[in-house]
C-alpha cells in the first residue's frame, strides 16, 4: 500500500490530481531531449537493495517551495513521485514524506536534515537547492560548506541521495548566479558520486529550443513550476531511481 504524508490535502484529492497530471498534453514536454537527458550519473545502492528485494522503500524529499508543490496548487513533484516509483515495483510500499519549506535556503534544510533523518529513517533523501541561495546572496563558499554538511548527515544516517538543482525561469534570466549554484550542485555531486537532477540546464535548453514548451513548465508567476513543470521533474527523479535498479 502506497503512504504518503501529504501537508494541508487529503489523500484522495492528492491522488485526483496526479492522476489527472499524467494524461495532460503538457506532460509530453517531459520527452523532449533536453529534459528527458537531465540527470548525471551517480550511486543509489541502499535504494536500488530494497527496491530488487522488494523491501518498503521511505523518501525524504526535502527542500524549499519546489518541494512543498509551489505553483502546482500543493501537490508538486514529491507528491507525485511515490506513485511513479510504485509503478515500476507494484508490490512494494513507496512512502515519499515531504518536508518543504517556501523560501528555505539550503542551510535552512541542511539545518533540519539531522532531525528529518532521525525522524523518518528514510532509505532516500531527495535534496532539492541552490535557487534561494543565488536569489538571497549566499556565498559560493558557504553553499559548498552547506551540502557537505548536508551530505555528510545523510551518509551518517545510511541513507541515499539525489541532488536536484535550480530551476532555469523567467525569473533566472539575466541572473547568471542561479546558473552558477546549479554547476556548483553538479560539481559536488560529482565529487560526492551521487545523482543530479539538472533541471536548469535541461531547462535552459529547453527556452532556447523551445519557448513556449518552456513557459509549458512554469507557473504565472515566471519562478515556480506549473503541474507539467512537477510532473517532469517527478518523472526525471523517478527515472533515476528506475536506471539505478536496472544496473
Amino acid at each position: 500500500m502506497l503512504r504518503r504524508r501529504l501537508p494541508h490535502l487529503g489523500i484522495a484529492l492528492a491522488a485526483l490530481v496526479v492522476a489527472g497530471t499524467a494524461s495532460t498534453p503538457a506532460s509530453a514536454l517531459c520527452t523532449v531531449p533536453a529534459i528527458a537527458g537531465a540527470t548525471a550519473s551517480g550511486a543509489l545502492p541502499r535504494t536500488t537493495a530494497r527496491l530488487k528485494a522488494r523491501q518498503p522503500v521511505r523518501i525524504l524529499a526535502i527542500g524549499s517551495s519546489t518541494t512543498a508543490g509551489v505553483g502546482a496548487g500543493g501537490v508538486g513533484f514529491a507528491h507525485r513521485l511515490g506513485p511513479m516509483v510504485k509503478a515500476r515495483w507494484p508490490d512494494t510500499t513507496v512512502e515519499v514524506v515531504v518536508s518543504g519549506v517556501s523560501g528555505e535556503t539550503a542551510s535552512g534544510a541542511a539545518g533540519r536534515m539531522q532531525s528529518e533523518l532521525a525522524q523518518h529513517h528514510p532509505v532516500l533523501v531527495v535534496w532539492q537547492l541552490g535557487t534561494n541561495d543565488a536569489n538571497f546572496g549566499v556565498s559560493a563558499e558557504a553553499f559548498r560548506a552547506t551540502i557537505a554538511s548536508g551530505l555528510a548527515a545523510i551518509r551518517a544516517a545510511n541513507a541515499d541521495v539525489i541532488l536536484v538543482d535550480p530551476q532555469y525561469s523567467r525569473w533566472a534570466e539575466g541572473r547568471p548566479r542561479t546558473g552558477e549554484f546549479a554547476a556548483l550542485i553538479a560539481a559536488e555531486g560529482a565529487r560526492a558520486g551521487v545523482p543530479v537532477v539538472r533541471r536548469y540546464q535541461a531547462m535552459f535548453q529547453l527556452a532556447q529550443a523551445n519557448r513556449s514548451a518552456f513557459d509549458g513548465l512554469l507557473a504565472f508567476d515566471g519562478l515556480h513550476l506549473s503541474a507539467a513543470g512537477h510532473d517532469c521533474m517527478a518523472q526525471q527523479v523517478a527515472g533515476t531511481i528506475v536506471r539505478n535498479a536496472r544496473r
